[in-house]
């Protein structure tokens, strides 16, 4: 079956050794996401996981299809101040995504970046 990102894939290839060097570099102090999938064992496991991993990556972007898993959030409220005094004012909401899709969101983010002229210009208001 064809899919209208053809022309595209051939040029947008996830290696296995990208994968391994960002799951290797995964802090695992920070809370997994809601597919519960613990980031020690992303990071010490990253040189079994990175070759099916890959594959995964490149199935989704040929096929232009993003797991639903993958855009799934857990919100957590965390305290600004401690102890909070007001569930309105000292608690911030932080949104946890899972480890694994923020993989292949940081590939494809290195691969635009070149391609985005990133003009800085000063708000509207401070012109």
């Amino acid at each position: 079956m064809s899919s209208p990102y053809d022309d595209y894939t051939d040029d947008f290839v996830v290696d296995p050794l990208e994968v391994d060097k960002r799951l290797s570099s995964i802090k695992i102090h920070k809370a997994p996401g809601p597919d519960g999938i613990p980031n020690w064992l992303l990071r010490d496991f990253s040189s079994l996981m990175c070759q099916p991993l890959a594959a995964i990556f490149n199935s989704s972007i040929r096929e232009g299809f993003v797991p639903r898993i993958w855009k799934s959030t857990e919100v957590v409220p965390v305290p600004k101040i401690h102890p909070p005094a007001s569930i309105q004012n000292d608690l911030r909401p932080i949104s946890l995504l899972p480890t694994v899709a923020k993989v292949p969101e940081g590939i494809v983010r290195d691969w635009l970046m070149p391609s985005l002229a990133v003009v800085r210009a000063d708000p509207p208001h401070m012109r």
